[in-house]
């Protein structure tokens, strides 16, 4: 009797260590960062910031405890990587260069997503001739470095055929962009669409829209996940992608652009701006979450940037940092391979 008792108390010990595994999968609350814009409650303007409204990432985790929280970070990435460095975050999206400064730096991140792509203009000062990025030659140009508007400007001039030591590169914030552009103490600013409206009012010319350039010139990043979240919760992690491919399923349906708008526009950017911004650009290809060859060798350029600015002192192993099987696994299940063919490295269709 003693040798029967104490074999079941064996069997509920290893029974009871089993417990955790299926725990793991039911997180008591995922947080989830973002880039936020706007006054008073800062809102996104991307892929998560539809997810969040929709509440497609959230219905992936009904009848379950898990609780969805979002963040919306007004310092942009610097802050976004802070918070994931101090363990206030599980998920973050948001540009590639801060996101590759992260990950030099020692963060366990793990991409699991394309978080889609960012419209960079060029705007300048209406009493100056410039009318191409090739004018820019000799002015001063305001950016907020280490970001991924600075990579845009910096490609751009090299498109141009011209290098950053042909301009004066003048590092400032958006709200001291626009101060500077209107007091006409630089000659052009490098952003994105919040610079839009200052055509509108006669204090600057639009001369550079990045989805001009080609499929290559808009700005870039990805959906991330801390390591330590993925190893400790895959399904929980699975859910959050397939929750995140769907967001962009449903962006990708024209018929949703205007609710997209309207969305976007909670973080204090006007529907009429958001409708320009995003003109002649289908939301289908600019929000594609595919990890495909375009994806990495859009992140190599990142890498390769971040090192040449000295943001970085070693290189990233891609192989290593992407994690493509969440992103596969839901595109396959939800039948969405030919919404996003895969595409090659310089961007275009491979099937």
């Amino acid at each position: 009797m003693r040798r029967l008792f104490s074999s079941l108390l064996l069997a509920a010990a290893v029974a009871w260590s089993a417990a955790p595994s299926q725990a793991e999968d039911a997180p008591a609350t995922i947080r989830f960062g973002d880039v936020g814009f706007g006054f008073g409650t800062p809102f996104g303007v991307g892929l998560q910031a539809i997810a969040d409204a929709k509440g497609f990432i959230a219905d992936e985790f009904k009848g379950t405890p898990t609780k969805i929280e979002f963040t919306y970070f007004t310092g942009t990435g610097p802050a976004i990587n802070e918070a994931l460095s101090n363990g206030q975050l599980d998920f973050a999206s948001y540009g590639a260069v801060p996101n590759i400064i992260g990950k030099a730096n020692g963060l366990d991140t793990v991409i699991l997503a394309s978080y889609g792509g960012t419209a960079i203009f060029g705007a300048a000062r209406p009493d100056l001739d410039i009318k191409s990025i090739a004018d820019l030659k000799g002015k001063k140009v305001a950016i907020q470095k280490a970001t991924i508007i600075h990579w845009g400007l910096i490609t751009a001039l090299k498109n141009a055929g011209l290098s950053e030591k042909d301009v004066t590169i003048v590092d400032l914030k958006n709200a001291d962009q626009l101060a500077a552009i209107a007091a006409k103490s630089v000659d052009a600013v490098f952003g994105a669409d919040f610079l839009l409206p200052l055509e509108d009012k006669g204090v600057a010319k639009i001369f550079y829209k990045s989805s001009d350039a080609g499929v290559g010139g808009e700005g870039f990043g990805a959906f991330l996940a801390t390591d330590k979240f993925r190893k400790a919760y895959p399904e929980a992690t699975q859910k959050v992608v397939t929750g995140f491919v769907k967001a962009a399923q449903w962006l990708a349906d024209d018929k949703n652009r205007d609710e997209a708008y309207q969305i976007w526009s909670r973080a204090g950017t006007p529907i009429e701006v958001l409708r320009k911004s995003n003109a002649g650009s289908p939301l289908r290809q600019k929000y594609n979450p595919r990890l495909d060859d375009f994806f990495v060798a859009r992140y190599q350029s990142g890498i390769a940037f971040d090192r040449e600015q000295k943001l970085i002192r070693r290189d990233i192993d891609l192989k290593t940092w992407v994690d493509r099987s969440f992103i596969d696994n839901a595109v396959a299940s939800l039948k969405l391979q030919a919404l996003w063919p895969d595409r090659s490295a310089a961007g275009s269709l491979e099937n």
